[in-house]
């Protein structure tokens, strides 16, 4: 299922919508953010639009730690050529290009990291498939406040749209049918795991490159890899695979690949709506192979589109429909997938503060941790 066609649902309309400002990070720092286009050498690029290059190309924004008190111009929410991909398939009335200024972020652009000479651990974010890293800004923001180097992924063939810099945006395909989809998803799987081993790869060139405010920062040691729906699944078969990758997370997806059907030899953590888990035959298998270090947590009561919740995707469709009630419910699971992501790295990063997965279990009752 693709996010990105969640705005084409019927609304009042956007002409009057006053915009949206992300739910503010509630970590210490602020924060900043870079794009870094990265290029691996070592795989040729075919795309599924027929388009291709030399390199693979895989497109990454990077949100990081900054000072308190740092000023400057805020990141844009989507870039115009992802905002003009979105209003393809539109029906809202009133939504138009210009309606990405709306939704306020709180990164700024190219900030300098924050003082000192303290090296940040690295969480890599894979998106769910048919969307892109911008529609989880509310997340990987709230991250990098904590004092992570999170690095979001668009991968060419699952990202709906990716867009380079100075080459041309690759655009997803669209399917006939169910069974045409779940075979290109089973084609691609492999491909999009050997992108998050690349990042991980490149984290040590990012530390080494001074025109990025991330010089010699980068705590290449402590690696970590998330996502969401078939990106979570892509981040845990990463993580099985390569030594760099610390630990894993999966955000509310179905497995794919084969490492879920083996016990985890990694810290691995799996966040799911309990209705999901229930129907999911994988979750359940990744679950039953869950090593000592790796947790559960399914939450209970989540209403209608409970899979959108762990992105943006849930508390923009109810803004625009002017649903406060809604609001508050988006923003809830949202400050649920912040804590529960940022206290599982944070107990394998050593940055836990003491009992904070007892102050999650406390503060989200709606939670329910399973630790084997």
């Amino acid at each position: 299922m693709s996010l990105l066609f969640a705005f084409s649902s019927n609304t009042v309309g956007a002409a009057q919508w006053a915009g949206l400002e992300l739910p503010a990070v509630t970590g210490n720092y602020r924060v900043g953010t870079v794009e870094v286009p990265m290029i691996d050498l070592q795989r040729a690029g075919v795309y599924a639009d027929g388009s291709s290059s030399r390199h693979r190309e895989i497109m990454t924004q990077i949100w990081y730690p900054a000072d308190i008190g740092t000023t400057g111009p805020k990141s844009i929410y989507l870039d115009e050529a992802t905002m003009e991909y979105m209003l393809k398939d539109n029906t809202i009335p009133g939504l138009d290009k210009n309606s990405r200024f709306k939704v306020k972020t709180h990164a700024v652009y190219n900030a300098p990291i924050a003082g000192g000479r303290r090296q940040f651990p690295v969480l890599i974010f894979s998106q769910g498939f048919g969307t892109s890293y911008f529609l989880y800004q509310s997340i990987l923001e709230d991250l990098a406040s904590h004092g992570y180097i999170v690095v979001g992924v668009n991968s060419p063939n699952v990202a709906s749209i990716t867009k380079f810099p100075h080459e041309p945006s690759r655009i997803l395909p669209t399917f006939a049918n169910d069974d045409d989809e779940s075979a290109y998803l089973t084609k691609h799987f492999s491909e999009i795991t050997a992108d998050l081993r690349f990042v991980a790869r490149q984290m040590s060139t990012v530390n080494d490159d001074f025109r990025l405010p991330l010089a010699k920062r980068v705590d290449v040691n402590r690696i970590g890899c998330f996502g969401h729906s078939y990106g979570g699944a892509a981040a845990i078969q990463a993580a099985s695979e390569d030594s760099e990758i610390k630990a894993g997370a999966n955000l509310d997806g179905s497995f794919w690949g084969e490492a879920f059907k083996r016990p985890t030899v990694k810290p691995m953590m799996l966040l799911a709506n309990e209705e999901s888990y229930e129907g999911d035959s994988t979750m359940q298998t990744f679950e039953a192979n869950m090593g000592k270090e790796s947790c559960g947590i399914k939450v209970r009561g989540l209403t209608a589109l409970s899979h959108l919740g762990f992105s943006d995707s849930k508390l923009l469709m109810a803004s625009l429909m002017g649903d406060e009630e809604g609001t508050v419910a988006a923003e809830r699971i949202i400050q649920l997938t912040r804590a529960s992501v940022r206290t599982f790295f944070d107990i394998k990063f050593n940055n836990a503060v003491p009992n904070e997965l007892q102050e999650f279990k406390k503060t989200f009752p709606e939670a329910v941790v399973y630790e084997p």
